[in-house]
Order: structure tokens, then sequence, then C-alpha cells
């Protein structure tokens, strides 16, 4: 079970608890007010924000290639970690060209493949750049893997990974109560694209 359909669950378990109680109150103007509090105040913002959250995840969670580019395989970086260095190399890039830091530099040199290079001397086609947390509207964030051309610094494709906080209450407690969940797709395709290319 996702996130997403525990906190459905959840909603309806409490709605169910909600209406029993307020069976317990004298008088249809107290049980409606009483049904009011009790659900509308915790889970006023769950089909607001669910339909947001899908209509992102179906729309823009996956790699989005905006103008085509050829086989690369070199590659530009900001930061390099253990995670994306084996991503990169089991794609295949036979260079690849830190600009920002590493976790392993005695890795970096043994592998003949990392170079550290300033911004302006790359020669690399294409970087991947991340951009991560940026808010949206009912408690989400974006999170994407950019592939950007080195001469104008154009966004040639975009895969996006979304995150939904859930209600008020689960963000104001994370991570005790969960999250209303996240959608993407495979982290590695940028990656992959950019390798193989698009014509």
């Amino acid at each position: 079970m996702s996130q997403t359909e525990e906190l459905f669950l959840l909603a309806g378990i409490w709605t169910l608890v909600a209406v029993f109680i307020a069976r317990l109150i004298s008088g249809w103007p107290g049980r409606i007010a009483f049904l009011v509090v009790a659900v509308g105040l915790p889970f006023w913002e769950l089909p607001y924000g669910f339909y947001n959250f899908q209509r992102l995840c179906n729309a823009e969670a996956r790699l989005l290639v905006f103008d085509k580019f050829p086989p690369q395989d070199s590659i530009c970086i900001e930061d390099l970690d253990s995670g994306l260095y084996w991503g990169l190399t089991n794609a295949g890039f036979k260079r690849i060209e830190v600009t920002g830091r590493s976790d392993d530099i005695g890795r970096d040199t043994s592998s003949g493949r990392v170079v550290r290079i300033a911004r302006p001397d790359i020669k690399s086609g294409y970087c991947l750049v991340s951009k991560a947390n940026q808010p949206l509207p009912w408690r989400m964030n974006r999170h994407d893997v950019l592939i950007t051309r080195v001469g104008d610094d154009r966004i040639v494709a975009r895969q996006s990974r979304f995150s939904w906080a859930g209600m008020w209450w689960q963000e104001q407690l994370r991570p005790v109560l969960g999250s209303g969940g996240s959608c993407f797709e495979d982290p590695k395709r940028p990656g992959l694209a950019l390798r193989s290319g698009t014509n």
C-alpha cells in the first residue's frame, strides 16, 4: 500500500469514527458541526492536494526531452557521489568532469575517468544539474535533474520527482505520521539518455 493509499484509508477510518461519535450528539446542528470540525479540519486539503499531486505525477514525473542531442561519452556534473559515479560509469561514460565536490578522491583518481575542472574549461557538451526541494503549492516539492547544454545553459531535458507532504498536521509532525507520497521514474534515466542520445 502506498503512502497516498494509507492517507485515504486513514481519512476513511477517521470519518467512520467521527460519524459514530456524532450519533451520540443530540440534534442535527450539533452533529453536523462536530463532523465539520472533526473531519473537515484535519482533511480539508486531501482532495485538492491529491488532485494536484496526481496531475503533476501524470504530466511531468518522467524524462521530458525538449531538444534532441547526440550520444555523449563525456559529461559534466557539479557534485559527484558514489551512486552517481557508478551510475555514470555503468552507463558507459568515458569522461566525468566534476566542477564541485566529490565524496571519494582516491576512487576518482584510480578510475582514470573523473576530471576535476573549472567551469570555463569544461570539454563536455552537456551537464547534469540537480535542483532539489523547489516548493510548490499544496505542500509539494519538486526535485529536478536537468540536462543542460554547456554553451548556453539551455535545458534540453528534465526528469522530475515530486514529493507531497500530505496534510498540515503531517508536515508539522514529520516524519512521525508519514507523508502524502512521492512519484518518480528511474533516476538513472537522464544519464542513460545522454549516453545514448535522442537522434
